[in-house]
């Protein structure tokens, strides 16, 4: 988790249940957003292939770091 979330979820947040709170409120919500034409199936697989695309860059920027950080490590080793 980054740590402004973090930071955030500590300033802002609180831990509860909330994944069955409000389900005929939040039914309402989808069914008037499908009645002004969102297509759930779309946004779903959107956001879907953005998180792993984000995922994917962080991970790869990870791995970058990491082999950076070995390879300076390989290269004091053999200064030495």
């Amino acid at each position: 988790m980054p740590d402004q979330a973090l930071q955030a979820f500590v300033d802002h947040g609180t831990v509860s249940r909330t994944i069955d709170s409000n389900v005929s409120e939040a039914e309402g919500i989808y069914s008037a957003l499908e009645h002004l034409g969102i297509d759930w199936s779309y946004v779903g697989s959107q956001l879907e292939l953005e998180g792993v695309d984000s995922f994917k860059k962080s991970f790869d920027s990870l791995l970058d770091t990491l082999q950076e950080k070995a390879n300076s490590l390989n290269w004091l080793a053999f200064k030495m």
